[in-house]
């Protein structure tokens, strides 16, 4: 598993991760992803999703 955290940047509220995080760690306000890195286990299942290239691993 890898190392880090995941970050949001340039979300464009396309909704693909919609329903993506089986944790709860990723949550949509006002149609932008937003990230609890608290919950988050890097499954990498958002970041390998979005279209855009918003969600990303920050080592």
């Amino acid at each position: 598993m890898p190392e880090g955290l995941i970050a949001v940047q340039g979300c464009r509220k396309c909704g693909r991760c919609n329903n993506i995080c089986s944790t709860g760690a990723l949550e949509r306000i006002d149609g932008y992803s937003r990230i609890n890195n608290e919950l988050c286990e890097l499954c990498m299942k958002c970041v390998i999703k979005c279209p855009n290239k918003a969600l990303r691993l920050i080592e």
